[in-house]
């Protein structure tokens, strides 16, 4: 009877869960998302080949006093598959077709690596949409990183390895977020890859465009060269600086707690 009551009560717990996330269909996709808390908006928007559960340790902290949305991008996490090529262009269409569809005409961004290069995005060529930035390991060129970096990437083939110390890694636990299995894992990454190795091509003179307050985010031990932090930093009109000591491309896991801290602060001055 015990058992019996406890398999019930998870089945309505996943249900619950499931119905406290939206769906909407745009741009050829269908995008997931919660919205958690009052206050201004703020999107939080994941990285490369994950889900909003990389704000875990954001989401109820955040909406404590802004009213979050934490989305899972087009073709990752819960969110549809969609036979266009991914770009960050497309993602920023979807999150600016998002916040008109909630009717916020003001928002805030804090995004993470392919999320931040999306908010990037979006202050660029929306700029009346964004009130403040901010990137956590972003870029604006795909020259950041090194040609051999690149050269693993674009040729990189999958073969079904999921141990998680191993590259694509975490990637693997976010994708089954939303799939039953990893059939299409493959050729996800491949068509991510892509992108990654091609985008985003902004120029200094791009950054200039960027009217949102900004706090660029960055560890000391990050993938790209802090040159191209400096650069996207004074690039940015209005932009302000925290360098996470022994921070790495996932400083937001790894100093939770100090980056919630500095945010908060940026984002409530």
């Amino acid at each position: 009877m015990k058992k019996l009551l406890l398999i019930i009560f998870v089945v309505v717990l996943t249900g619950c869960q499931n119905a406290m996330s939206e769906n909407l269909t745009v741009n050829g996709t269908t995008l997931n998302y919660i919205v958690r808390g009052d206050g201004p908006p703020l999107y939080l928007l994941h990285g490369g080949m994950e889900s909003r559960n990389s704000f875990e340790n954001q989401i109820s902290v955040f909406s404590k006093t802004f009213t979050v949305v934490a989305v899972d991008s087009r073709e990752q996490g819960r969110s549809g598959p969609s036979d266009t090529q991914i770009s960050y262009d497309l993602m920023a269409a979807d999150i600016v077709a998002l916040a008109k569809h909630l009717g916020h005409e003001r928002v805030s961004i804090m995004g993470l690596s392919d999320g931040g290069i999306t908010a990037l995005t979006i202050a660029i060529r929306n700029p009346e949409l964004v009130d403040k930035l901010v990137l956590l390991g972003a870029t604006f060129h795909y020259d950041s990183y090194s040609g051999d970096m690149r050269e693993f990437i674009t040729n990189y083939e999958w073969d079904g390895d999921t141990d998680p110390t191993k590259y694509p890694g975490n990637f693997i636990e976010h994708y089954l977020t939303g799939h039953e299995n990893l059939d299409d894992f493959g050729p996800l990454l491949k068509k991510m890859s892509k992108m990654w190795t091609t985008s985003p091509t902004f120029q200094k003179s791009d950054l200039q465009m960027v009217k949102a307050k900004t706090l660029v985010i960055n560890g000391d031990h990050e993938d790209t060269d802090l040159k191209h932090v400096l650069e996207l930093y004074s690039g940015i009109p209005n932009a302000q600086l925290f360098v996470v000591p022994n921070g790495t491309h996932y400083a937001l896991q790894s100093h939770p707690e100090l980056i919630n801290s500095v945010s908060l602060k940026f984002l409530n001055e």
